[in-house]
């Protein structure tokens, strides 16, 4: 980064409720993946708000674990910020983005002091949205917004779905993930020419294609035999219960067929205890290797050992584990979801099923496994589009915003003048 008070450096916030911690490394690696590769004239700090409710934690341990105010994580050049805001539990999660706004702003006032930055680059169409919307018009600087992926889900709540249009369409600059999310904030009226599509990117040099057999005995897995993997958190949304039952219908066919199942608890939940009894009912319990959350140091060994990568969702953004498998030359078997159809643009990359159900899971994969792969050219598919080029992209974006909102000499952008807006508004 170049040093604080250069002329042309731009201070950009990152805002996100979804960031890696030190209890969830993973958590949201995409948005620091995105954020890390911004280019050296963009000054970041993070702040990685975390909802509470009373007895949440009682409830659903370690759903929302306790975070540190503050915390260094490895990967960020400056501390990343922690502050709560409330979140009440069923129809209270309408409430989100303003809670969200209020909880975070005393946060925002101490930062700006040492911190005055130019841009909010706020990740996640809600509660993120309209929270990043309102703070931006307080602070009076431009919001860069990004769609990821759940947000089509969102438009069903009649409370949510105005939230999410007025955050896309107040926002300075929208990013949309895939095709199908700009064209949902296009259909909830944001502007054309403020709405731009950037997929997200690899990190090449660490999933790039290996030796199957090498990756196989690291894991301390039989060499021979055909192995399905899945990598996600163990929700219902990511399918895994569709490929075991895929699994149960192919196993005549195919006799050494295996399933790895790489993830663990999820913001949406856990279904492993389900998705075991389910193995065990199906007959197919010896078959599959219940890994657990792994290290993303670990995965390229996972994406190697396998012969096809398998993901039946429901709703995606651009998933970023259908990219490394790609990336890793791993052929994969897909869903239609969100991003999914650009990603196996090439049919010498993957097969995407005809319907979400365990009967067209079991035809993909018997599909895929009666085809010859070339992993070069499915590696070729995303390695070129490592997170340097997605980086350089975005922050296109954020000068754009930026451009567009030059402060005039009448703006109020000190930390004693927000103060006296927000004693004014309360």
């Amino acid at each position: 980064m170049r040093s604080e008070g250069a002329s042309d450096t731009s201070r950009v916030l990152v805002f996100s409720t979804v960031y890696p911690n030190g209890v969830q490394p993973h958590h949201g690696i995409f948005v620091q993946q995105r954020v890390a590769s911004y280019p050296e004239d963009m000054e970041v700090r993070a702040v990685a708000p975390q909802a509470w409710f009373p007895g949440t934690a009682g409830l659903r341990p370690g759903f929302r674990p306790a975070l540190p105010r503050a915390e260094r994580l490895p990967g960020d050049a400056a501390e990343v910020l922690h502050p709560r805001f409330l979140s009440l539990p069923a129809i209270g999660k309408c409430l989100d983005g303003a809670f969200l706004a209020l909880g975070v702003l005393p946060a925002l006032i101490r930062l700006r002091r040492d911190f005055p930055f130019d841009v909010i680059d706020a990740h996640f169409g809600y509660p993120e949205g309209p929270a990043a919307v309102l703070l931006g018009r307080l602070f009076r600087v431009p919001v860069v917004l990004t769609l990821r992926g759940l947000e089509h889900r969102l438009t069903d709540y009649r409370l949510r779905r105005p939230q999410l249009a007025f955050a896309v369409r107040q926002a300075d600059r929208v990013v949309a993930v895939s095709e199908d999310l700009r064209a949902l904030a296009l259909g909830l009226g944001a502007a054309p020419e403020r709405v731009r599509t950037i997929p997200n990117g690899v990190d090449s040099t660490l999933f790039q294609p290996r030796e199957r057999a090498a990756a196989r005995r690291s894991l301390g897995l039989p060499e021979a035999g055909t192995y399905l993997l899945t990598v996600g958190s163990l929700s219902e949304r990511k399918g895994a219960h569709l490929v075991l039952e895929a699994l149960a219908r192919l196993t005549p066919q195919f006799p050494d067929l295996r399933y790895l199942l790489v993830g663990g608890a999820g913001a949406e939940g856990n279904e492993g205890e389900v998705l075991r009894r389910q193995a065990e009912e199906l007959g197919v319990a010896g078959r599959v290797v219940f890994a657990g959350p792994r290290r993303r140091e670990e995965l390229p060994d996972w994406y190697n050992a396998a012969d096809l990568f398998v993901l039946p969702s429901s709703l995606e953004g651009c998933p970023n584990v259908v990219v490394e498998a790609l990336a890793s030359g791993t052929p994969v078997v897909a869903t239609p979801a969100g991003g999914i159809p650009q990603l196996l643009g090439d049919p010498e990359t993957g097969v995407i099923l005809s319907r979400r159900d365990g009967e067209a899971v079991a035809a993909g994969i018997a599909a895929a496994l009666a085809r010859s792969w070339d992993r070069s050219r499915v590696s070729a598919r995303t390695s070129a589009r490592n997170w340097h080029v997605v980086g350089r992209e975005h922050a296109e974006e954020i000068r754009a915003a930026i451009a567009m909102r030059r402060p005039s000499a009448a703006t109020v952008d000190d930390a004693s003048d927000i103060e006296r807006q927000v004693e004014v508004l309360l």
